[in-house]
């Protein structure tokens, strides 16, 4: 019992340790730390490549966001040239700036994918260009 014990202190401080790294960075907006060079930029730059990407998959778009979708209050419709894609943007990321459809945003986050529904965007963070 003493073993599991200190092999679940061990992993639980290794694995806090890692988290306070941050990990590899390697998508990362300009300005947020982390790996800025070959390799380090997502592949998924429009909105069709992450409608047809895989769950989880990180996702840098550039656009307008044309309007409120879905009913919830941090939906909102994202338009490239290439389509349309619903994205979830929580308030705190517009850090108190206003966006209409004429700004153009550039979008990082990653592809949700639900098993019921449509494939929607996770924002994580947001430029106003």
């Amino acid at each position: 019992m003493r073993i599991l014990m200190a092999l679940s202190l061990v992993v639980l401080l290794v694995s806090t340790g890692w988290a306070a790294t941050g990990g590899f960075q390697g998508g990362a907006p300009a300005g947020a730390g982390g790996f800025q060079g070959p390799g380090g930029q997502t592949g998924v730059t429009t909105v069709a490549q992450a409608k047809s990407a895989w769950d989880d998959t990180p996702v840098v778009l550039t656009g307008h966001i044309v309007s409120r979708a879905g009913g919830d209050h941090d939906h909102y419709l994202f338009r490239d040239s290439t389509g349309e894609i619903m994205v979830e943007i929580d308030d705190e990321l517009f850090m108190g700036r206003t966006v209409t459809p004429q700004t153009t945003v550039r979008l990082y986050g990653e592809v949700d994918k639900e098993l019921v529904g449509r494939t929607k965007i996770d924002v994580k963070s947001m430029e106003i260009q």
